[in-house]
């Protein structure tokens, strides 16, 4: 399946191969491999900052029926590709059961797990309610209603930094500049509430955010 027909939770945190001669061809390229027509492994992640990525692995080799990741290329570290880079690659899924025969594989999997240290974070994708308003490649950013005391509306942008389960609350950073006045500014950091009323079901503005608010 090609990327851009995906939703992040069906890339997440899972194992593709790259099969497709163009797609080789393009990953070769791009990180100056040998030219190899084998399959590409790839791992699928969220990067909180940069939105869905892709780790380029390299080919599987074989030696004596064992299955294996090239030790060298895992330390080198192959750069990371961005969504811009990838929507358009096709991605076949590797069944876990797979991946756990293949060695090395758990030194990736160890290492991508820095990207899923903010567990309050990664509890927050789970939420299909917000699925609406998230961006489809950075499945952090969120639209959020602000209402001012006179009753004017402006939707803006913010990145969940964090949930507190006992309230309900969402610590999230703003990443655009409101053009109406609520107090707060670029990368200020607000409590935001899921509301679900009639005229509106989403993330809605609280307030600004002080370490008191949360416990």
């Amino acid at each position: 399946m090609v990327v851009k027909d995906m939703t992040f939770r069906k890339l997440d945190r899972k194992w593709f191969l790259l099969e497709n001669s163009k797609d080789i061809k393009k990953i070769n390229r791009l990180f100056h491999l040998k030219k190899s027509k084998y399959p590409i492994l790839t791992f699928a992640y969220i990067d909180h900052e940069e939105g869905i990525s892709l780790r380029i692995l390299g080919p599987i080799e074989v030696v004596n029926k064992e299955l294996f990741l090239n030790e060298k290329l895992i330390s080198k570290r192959l750069d990371i590709i961005r969504y811009s880079e990838m929507e358009n690659l096709e991605l076949s899924l590797v069944p876990d059961a797979i991946i756990k025969k293949i060695k090395y594989t758990i030194d990736v999997i160890d290492e991508m797990n820095g990207y899923y240290t903010n567990k309050e974070v990664v509890k927050t994708r789970e939420n299909v309610k917000l699925d609406n308003d998230r961006d489809l490649i950075m499945p952090d950013n969120i639209k959020f209603l602000a209402l001012g005391e006179d009753k004017k509306r402006e939707f803006l942008t913010g990145r969940i930094d964090g949930y507190d389960e006992e309230t309900g609350y969402y610590i999230v950073s703003i990443l655009e500049k409101p053009k109406l006045d609520f107090g707060i500014k670029v990368m200020d950091k607000v409590i935001l509430k899921y509301v679900d009323r009639p005229n509106y079901q989403g993330l809605a503005l609280v307030k600004k955010f002080c370490s008191e608010d949360i416990k």
